[in-house]
């Protein structure tokens, strides 16, 4: 029997992250993965659809060279090198991951993880041999899995979910995706752009948990590129036709039936806990998933748990953060994660950045408060980039406190940090008001917005009074 002062159940950036960070602590480590070291981020999300766009996006530039007066001609995708460069970026950041883990001497163990006491987990190697380790603490970071709807016709060729499809290297002619949230958008504007005709069916609207201003420009762009969109639409099933896909459903007009040759299922995800044996070692868990407390310590003793497992959101980068707070707080001064100011970013084209309160939230509350917004079309540099597209809207407490930031345009996961910063930091609208930023940038279109709060942006008309 091995010994460990921590054990890591996953290496996802929740894992990776805690475990690096209890190493500096002085703690002695060892993570256990199931699959490939980075978890779902690093190999089948985040990363290689970050690279897709990537590539998606050169497609889209390419096509408007000439604008700029530099000739190259129509552009060909060819999708082995389209993943050929997404593999090249997973393989250079999980095997950073491999070398900071080795760095932190973390011992990691290949194998599914099982508890069976509050202090030990039996390790089921691929070899068909087991391990049992022991350790003070036990962390569990085995986040979420994508969910699939109780729909006929789910388990045909052809059905896929965001993985399956990210190993899929050809190019669908026809996708159609089931699901609005920011997976099935990023999907929707790659694969769009790569040459396939995308139809978007969701149960309610696109994005609707962001800002429902966001949402509506969202709606507008996918319709200007070309993609096909069904809202407050049902899917009932999914049969094989001769040579393709058949898809029945039910919205506002009534039935739809339409053919693809490939469905894409992004309907969310639920925390992944199946098999880890939480019930037998007593650990609460409720309807969102784990139940811990502001520490991250779960109803057992010893035992922790961070990321996708607690629930939504679902977000890399929010479980990097519990991570670092739970293994404080394991072998070191406790901290707090800031939940009131978590930024998103979604890498559709053009991009979404929000960080806080949106304006249906405020409204809901009674809350008083104040908004700014400016348009990217006023704006130097997105002008001479020829990137006009989308906003920022500014939401402000009557205090001055911004109590939201949505953006809609180029560079928005960029640009949402200055917000982030901002709110974390309680700067006020007039604090920042009173910034200078550089000339010409897209960060000036955020100042605008912001001074349009408090009445005085420039490069705007004045409001008819």
């Amino acid at each position: 029997m091995a010994n460990s002062g921590l054990i890591i159940i996953g290496s996802g950036p929740g894992g990776y992250v805690a475990a690096i960070r209890a190493a500096q602590l002085g703690a002695k480590v060892t993570i256990v993965e199931k699959e490939k070291i980075g978890g779902t981020c690093l190999n089948y999300g985040c990363i290689p659809t970050k690279a897709l766009c990537q590539s998606a996006s050169s497609v889209l530039l390419a096509k408007r060279m000439e604008e700029f007066g530099v000739i190259v001609g129509e552009p060909r995708v060819d999708m082995s090198k389209v993943h050929a460069w997404k593999q090249r970026a997973v393989d250079e950041l999980t095997g950073g991951v491999e070398k900071l883990l080795k760095g932190y001497k973390v011992n990691v163990l290949h194998g599914e993880a099982k508890l069976i006491h509050k202090n030990k987990i039996l390790v089921s190697m691929p070899d068909g041999k087991s391990s049992e380790l022991e350790s003070k603490y036990i962390l569990i970071a085995t986040g979420s899995k994508e969910t699939i709807p109780d729909v006929p016709g789910m388990d045909l060729e052809g059905v896929v979910t965001s993985k399956e499809l990210l190993g899929f290297e050809g190019l669908p002619e026809r996708l159609l995706i089931y699901g609005g949230g920011y997976i099935a958008m990023e999907f929707a504007s790659i694969y769009n752009a790569l040459g396939s005709k995308v139809t978007v069916m969701v149960r309610s609207k696109v994005l609707r948990l962001m800002d429902g201003e966001i949402s509506k420009r969202m709606n507008v762009f996918l319709r200007r590129k070309g993609i096909t969109l069904y809202e407050g639409t049902l899917l009932d099933r999914i049969e094989e036709g001769q040579d393709e896909l058949v898809i029945h459903a039910s919205g506002k007009t009534g039935e739809v039936v339409l053919g693809a040759g490939m469905v894409l299922v992004a309907t969310g995800n639920t925390p992944n806990v199946e098999g880890l044996g939480c019930e037998d070692v007593g650990i609460k868990t409720g309807e969102k998933g784990i139940v811990a407390d502001e520490l991250y310590r779960t109803s057992t003793e010893g035992i922790y748990a961070i990321g996708d497992v607690l629930g939504p959101p679902y977000l890399a980068h929010v479980a990097s953060a519990e991570g670092r707070a739970a293994a404080e707080a394991m072998f070191g001064k406790p901290t707090k994660v800031n939940y009131d100011v978590i930024p998103a970013a979604v890498f559709t084209i053009p991009e979404v950045g929000t960080v806080g309160k949106t304006e249906e939230d405020l409204q809901s509350k009674g809350t008083p408060y104040r908004v700014g917004k400016f348009l990217f079309g006023g704006n130097g540099k997105a002008v001479a980039m020829g990137e006009e597209e989308g906003l920022v809207k500014v939401l402000a407490y009557e205090d001055g406190k911004l109590a939201g930031v949505h953006i809609i345009g180029p560079h928005a996961s960029g640009l949402i940090h200055e917000a982030a910063i901002a709110m974390h930091a309680g700067v006020t609208a007039e604090e920042m008001d009173s910034c200078i930023h550089a000339h010409p940038t897209l960060a000036e279109v955020f100042h605008e917005a912001v001074m349009n709060v408090t009445g005085q942006a420039i490069h705007q008309l004045p409001k008819r009074r």
